[in-house]
């Protein structure tokens, strides 16, 4: 492997491309500690080495840090992580090592998003998010299926209209025909069940 190019971002970013593609960065006081310049031919030991003791501790603690503040589904951790400069085998190690300890979980992440959300939010929206953030459809199925068992409760949907409706207009019932109509076509669009709609707005 042939050190082709060496492209200095900033101090702690230094992109090392080998035999003319990206492979992974360092920082300044790195690049000078191993001497790396380009033109070198760097032998497939020293290569892996690199790997194992820079660059994958560097790409486990970016994965811990990026959790830390908030939980996220395997599919934004591995976006963030290849966004900050990883590869893809690293991101597979990185990946690995966090799940390793159980800090990803998109049943868990799934559970905690619909249940601090569905009283405010409609099954259709809050589905549609959790499949932008690369929760798996199965996954999303099961936790509705648990979280809206509303045996003896009222229907979290039917609780979120209410609010939804609480915030236009205290008297719905006292609302004309054109102002109900309005506030229904509303209260769809956001993704709510019309006959739940009609049940709250009747």
């Amino acid at each position: 492997m042939i050190i082709t190019r060496i492209e200095v971002l900033n101090k702690t970013k230094v992109n090392i491309y080998l035999d003319g593609e990206y492979s992974f960065f360092l920082a300044q006081k790195e690049v000078d500690q191993l001497n790396i310049t380009e033109g070198d031919e760097i032998p497939s030991s020293f290569y892996d080495s690199l790997l194992e003791k820079i660059v994958l501790p560097k790409a486990k603690l970016k994965a811990l840090s990026i959790l830390k503040f908030m939980n996220r589904t395997e599919s934004e951790l591995r976006s963030k992580l290849s966004d900050a400069g990883f590869t893809q085998s690293i991101v597979d190690k990185a990946i690995q090592y966090v799940d390793s300890y159980g800090y990803l979980n998109d049943e868990r992440l799934a559970e905690t998003y619909i249940r601090t959300r569905k009283n405010d939010k409609s099954k259709l929206a809050i589905k549609m998010e959790l499949k932008q953030k690369g929760v798996d459809s199965k996954i999303i199925d099961l936790v509705f299926s648990e979280e809206y068992d509303t045996e003896g409760e009222e229907d979290p949907e039917v609780v979120a209209i209410k609010k939804a409706v609480a915030k236009k207009t205290k008297s719905p019932e006292e609302m004309d025909y054109e102002a109900k109509q309005k506030l229904i076509a509303s209260l769809y669009r956001k993704g709510f069940d019309i006959s739940k709609i009609k049940q709250v707005i009747n």
